[in-house]
């Protein structure tokens, strides 16, 4: 299976919405985290309440977060959902109370992610 990237999606950090149906929805939401990190947050379920939520990064940029977007929805697209424009994001509560998790766990438990070349053992 091919997956052909949709230039339409838009490249930036508004929240993407796709349906399929009149009840299924998956909402996409790009957060910016303390140390400028993009995380992408994905939520499924029906109109009321995500029944699923999914988050993938850090991202160090825009751009990265934007092409992961834009891959999933892609990958969405295979799957019968559509990207719906006309609907409104509506776990935009969600993604900020998550986001907001994040940043708690980063405080009480911080993590480096940035690359030293020394950190990388060579065997040869």
């Amino acid at each position: 299976m091919q997956i052909i990237y949709d230039e339409s999606i838009p490249a930036n950090d508004q929240p993407l919405v796709m349906t399929r149906g009149d009840h299924e929805r998956v909402e996409m939401h790009l957060r910016q985290d303390e140390q400028r990190h993009y995380t992408l947050f994905a939520f499924a379920g029906d109109h009321r309440r995500p029944a699923r939520t999914q988050q993938q990064g850090p991202y160090h940029c825009l751009d990265q977060a934007n092409g992961a977007r834009r891959a999933i929805a892609a990958a969405l697209r295979t799957q019968g959902y559509r990207v719906s424009d006309d609907v409104h994001p509506v776990w935009c509560l969600e993604a900020q109370r998550c986001i907001n998790a994040l940043r708690d766990a980063h405080q009480q438990f911080p993590v480096s992610y940035k690359f030293d070349p020394k950190d990388v053992y060579l065997d040869w």
